[in-house]
């Protein structure tokens, strides 16, 4: 009893941490994007997440599996690194050169959402009534900062980002 509760503290603080550490994010991409434009700082992206795989696999001792991988299906690697990070930053920085931070990182905040909704189509999943309520409150949270609350007139800051 006494190691579960320690581990809900544990996780809890983690997810705690998650979201501050997150909540900066909005900040740290638009100085990044002061001093860089979108191209490079999608690039130092993806360059730091490869190092920080390579260094996770290789501390676990899985390099050698990640080579046997790449090897066995290497389109399949190139699709994925095109989609995340390189197609996933290119968006994401897009938009917060384009709108006030605050607005991009809610958009951003939607990826969770759109999950959800894929998994539909893509997994065969089905989505319960309170389901479709949370997106619902999700996406109209998301036109609510959008609009700078004025909803009902749907003007928006930049209708590419």
């Amino acid at each position: 009893m006494q190691a579960d509760r320690l581990k809900n503290r544990q996780a809890l603080l983690y997810g705690l941490a998650a979201v501050l550490l997150w909540s900066t994010v909005a900040t740290a991409f638009k100085l990044a994007l002061r001093e860089l434009d979108v191209l490079q700082l999608v690039a130092y992206s993806v360059c730091f997440s490869t190092l920080a795989l390579f260094l996770m696999l290789w501390r676990q001792g899985r390099l050698a599996l990640l080579a046997q991988y790449a090897r066995a299906t290497p389109g399949y690697f190139l699709l994925m690194g095109l989609v995340n990070p390189c197609l996933y930053y290119l968006v994401l920085l897009r938009a917060y050169d384009l709108l006030p931070a605050q607005q991009a990182q809610a958009i951003n905040y939607t990826w969770a959402i759109s999950l959800a909704v894929l998994a539909v189509p893509l997994l065969g999943h089905k989505l319960q009534r309170r389901d479709l309520l949370a997106l619902a409150m999700g996406y109209c949270g998301v036109l609510v900062i959008a609009t700078r609350g004025q909803v009902l007139e749907l003007q928006f800051d930049s209708i590419e980002g």
